[in-house]
């Protein structure tokens, strides 16, 4: 709400410029132009993957053979520019309040949103040294865009907790991410809701991911989305 305010403040009393291509814009929602936002484009995804299709489709012929634990992804694009960029800055740049415009942009391809919003934790050694998890702030950020738009969401922060240290996932291979996070996460809340979506900021493998629906489903939940800024392809 902060940053609404003063961001309407700022348009009203002085020129707005695109946080990207620093161009004059008319008063906007978020801190892009129309033509940077088209940079970070709607393509035809899996929707229960999220990876690239050729046509949008419900599953593909990948999660028909090996299905993900989760049953729907939604994300804003690819982890490419520019948007790749904003990811690295609230992630390592201490650049916070990137979230809120990145929570609209990810709030805006939500369907049928869940009623209960979990951002994955940091261990408590990380989040010492980084200061702030982001997954939270976006996590936050999207359940206030969901509840402006009337739907009835609430995050919470609290319901599992890492219990384990681990290398971080970037630059691992596809194998050792698989077995890096194991024992990681503890379910430490009882969850009544059946519908549930965690947020990250980018999904690749979905080592994190998958591991994360497993104690989830054992703690009763039925359906699990994923709501992630990036979905890169395969690797």
């Amino acid at each position: 709400m902060f940053i609404r305010l003063l961001r309407r403040s700022m348009q009203k009393f002085a020129n707005c410029y695109c946080d990207y291509c620093r161009l004059s814009m008319p008063p906007s929602d978020t801190i892009w132009c129309s033509k940077c936002l088209n940079l970070m484009p709607k393509k035809p995804r899996c929707q229960q993957c999220g990876l690239h299709t050729e046509h949008a489709t419900d599953c593909c012929g990948e999660c028909l053979t090996h299905p993900p634990q989760w049953d729907r992804l939604f994300c804003i694009s690819d982890y490419s520019e520019p948007l790749s960029e904003y990811v690295h800055r609230l992630k390592y740049s201490q650049h916070f309040w990137l979230a809120y415009d990145i929570g609209i942009l990810l709030s805006q391809r939500i369907s049928d949103p869940a009623p209960l919003i979990i951002p994955i934790p940091l261990h408590w050694k990380r989040f010492w040294w980084r200061s702030y998890n982001q997954s939270d702030l976006l996590a936050w950020a999207i359940e206030k865009q969901l509840n402006h738009k009337n739907n009835i969401t609430r995050c919470d922060t609290k319901i599992i907790k890492r219990i384990k240290a681990t290398r971080p996932q970037k630059g691992l291979s596809r194998a050792f991410r698989q077995t890096n996070l194991l024992g990681a996460f503890k379910v430490i809340k009882p969850i009544k809701e059946k519908h549930v979506a965690i947020v990250d900021d980018v999904v690749t493998t979905g080592a994190t991911i998958n591991l994360l629906c497993t104690e989830l489903r054992k703690a009763g939940v039925e359906r699990i989305d994923v709501y992630t800024v990036c979905r890169t392809g395969r690797s």
